[in-house]
C-alpha cells in the first residue's frame, strides 16, 4: 500500500515537472524571438539583455540566480530550498540570458530548475523534500531534452539504482506529457508520442509532397 501511495505522488511529481518543462521551452523560445523582433542589432541585444539582468539581479539581492548555481541544487537535493519560486526566478533569469546571445549551456539550469521545484512542490504532494527535488530534477531533464534513456540512466549516476523504477516512471511520464516541446529547436519530434501517427506536422508537409508530385 505504501509503494502504491509513493507511487501516485511520483506520477503527480511527474506531471507537474512536464508542465514545467513546457513552460521552459516556450519561455526561451519566445524569449529569443521577442529579442530579436524589437532589437535586430545583435550588439544591442546583447547590452540590453546585460542590462535586464543586472536590474533583476539587483531587485533580487541575493545572487543565487547569476551563474551555474551548483550549490543552490546540492541545497535542493539536501531538501533545502531558499524560496518556493526560485524555480522560476532560474527560469527568467536563464531565458533572458541566452535568448539575449550569451553563450552557455541550458542543461545545468535545467537540474537547477528541476531540482528546486521538486523540493518546493514535495511537502505539498506528500513526499520528502530531497527525493522530491531529485525526481523533480530528472523529470524535467527528460522533459526538455526528450531523452528518457539517458535521463534514466543519469538518475543511476547520480542518486544510484535503489529508487531506479520510480525514476523510470517519472521519466516516461514527462517525456509523453511534455508533447512536441523541446529545449532545442533543431530537435524534431516526428512521432506522435501518445500514437502511432506522425505528428500534424509533418502531416501536412507529406501532404504538400503528395500533391507536388
Amino acid at each position: 500500500m505504501k509503494r502504491t501511495w509513493t507511487t501516485q505522488k511520483i506520477v503527480y511529481t511527474a506531471v507537474l515537472a512536464a508542465l514545467v518543462s513546457i513552460a521552459f521551452c516556450v519561455l526561451m523560445h519566445r524569449t529569443a524571438r521577442l529579442y530579436k523582433k524589437y532589437i535586430p542589432n545583435q550588439n544591442a541585444r546583447v547590452l540590453a539583455g546585460a542590462a535586464l539582468v543586472i536590474a533583476l539581479t539587483l531587485v533580487e539581492g541575493s545572487g543565487d540566480y547569476n551563474g551555474a548555481g551548483g550549490q543552490i541544487i546540492e541545497h535542493a537535493v539536501e531538501g533545502r530550498v531558499r524560496v518556493p519560486w526560485a524555480f522560476a526566478l532560474k527560469m527568467l533569469f536563464t531565458a533572458l540570458t541566452l535568448g539575449a546571445g550569451f553563450k552557455g549551456g541550458e542543461i545545468v539550469p535545467t537540474l537547477f530548475i528541476g531540482s528546486t521545484f521538486g523540493c518546493a512542490a514535495a511537502p505539498l504532494l506528500g513526499l520528502e523534500p530531497s527525493f522530491g527535488a531529485a525526481v523533480g530534477m530528472i523529470a524535467l531533464f527528460c522533459g526538455v531534452t526528450n531523452c528518457p534513456l539517458a535521463s534514466i540512466l543519469l538518475s543511476v549516476e547520480l542518486f544510484g539504482s535503489g529508487a531506479l523504477p520510480f525514476f523510470a516512471l517519472a521519466c516516461a511520464l514527462a517525456f509523453l506529457l511534455s508533447g512536441r516541446f523541446s529545449l532545442y529547436s533543431s530537435q524534431k519530434i516526428v512521432y506522435s508520442k501518445l500514437e502511432a501517427r506522425l505528428n500534424d506536422q509533418y502531416q501536412t508537409e507529406q501532404e504538400k509532397e503528395r500533391l507536388s508530385c
